[in-house]
């Protein structure tokens, strides 16, 4: 076999045990420690105490590391919105001048529905006794009763 092909397939097995088995022996040697450390310790207090240990070491670690790389992420997209900023001006006014139709004729319309419904409660306004025609009489309170 060629040497540099050696090299390579040595530098492939020893970053793959780096990467994927090692952190899978640490983890599991962890694991099988707290395993045993909750079978020897008789008080509860230290049983929630490893307890306490193997939640940090198991779901918060890796939702750290998670969050890292959506950190990162989230740089990225900054940095490049840096960029994406020279050329923003002219689409971002062009949005604004939609808006601002869009924005007056909403405004005409709802003017227009407005001015509507006032007409209309005018013209109802003599029908609003008859709303509370057959509501119950308010009843007195116990104040007003006992006077």
């Amino acid at each position: 076999m060629n040497p540099r092909r050696q090299e390579s397939e040595r530098w492939r097995r020893r970053h793959l045990w780096l990467s994927v088995f090692a952190p899978f022996l640490l983890t599991l040697l962890m694991a099988l420690a707290g395993v045993a450390a909750v079978l020897l310790l008789p008080a509860p207090e230290q049983v929630a105490l490893v307890a306490d240990v193997m939640l940090t070491l198991l779901a918060l670690c890796p939702a750290i590391a998670l969050m890292f790389a959506l950190a990162l992420c989230a740089w990225a997209l900054v940095i490049q919105m840096r960029r994406w900023a020279a050329r923003a001006p002219s689409p971002l006014r062009r949005l604004e001048a939609l808006t601002a139709a869009a924005h007056q004729r909403a405004d005409g319309w709802l003017g227009r529905v407005d001015g509507q419904v006032l007409e209309w409660a005018v013209r109802l306004e003599p029908l609003r006794s008859l709303l509370t025609l057959f509501d119950a009489p308010p009843q007195a309170s116990e104040d007003e009763a006992d006077t």
